[in-house]
């Protein structure tokens, strides 16, 4: 895959910001925080000492298409998010499809019988684990199979 570190991943909401990272071996993905949204300047501040915290190497944001494949404003909204991270943190930053994410994230929810209180409060994180989960996914597919000599 070429990372090395933990990898965080990002849920870009406009009231709150669900945050996962990664495991060492960048196989599986766990909810971290979820974030109030109190402007980009302030989130690419707490997600850049988040990775320091925790020795990530990179960031991976969802980046909301539309079904067609076009922009729309969420997803305009997190290229421009990406670029200012990217050169506040000094840390590679990536974009990865997110379309259905959270509805997907929210069925699960309901099909486990959560709480609607729950869901609300746990939903964001884990949209940035599944979120993160596929680009770790996507990532290890792309990558070249080799066999033992």
């Amino acid at each position: 895959m070429g990372e090395t570190g933990k990898i965080i991943g990002v849920d870009l909401g406009l009231k709150r910001v669900g945050v996962s990272i990664s495991d060492e071996t960048n196989i599986l993905a766990s909810p971290l925080a979820t974030l109030p949204y109190r402007g980009p300047e302030t989130l690419a501040e707490e997600l850049t000492a988040l990775a320091r915290e925790h020795g990530a190497s990179s960031f991976v944001i969802g980046f909301p298409k539309n079904m067609d494949g076009t922009l729309g404003p969420a997803g305009k909204r997190a290229r421009r998010f990406a670029a200012l991270l990217e050169r506040h943190s000094g840390l590679n930053v990536f974009l990865y499809d997110e379309r259905l994410t959270t509805s997907q994230v929210e069925k699960e929810m309901i099909a486990l019988g959560k709480s609607r209180r729950l869901r609300k409060e746990t939903i964001d994180g884990a949209a940035a684990a599944l979120i993160l989960e596929n680009y770790l996914r996507a990532m290890r597919n792309r990558a070249p199979h080799t066999e033992g000599l």
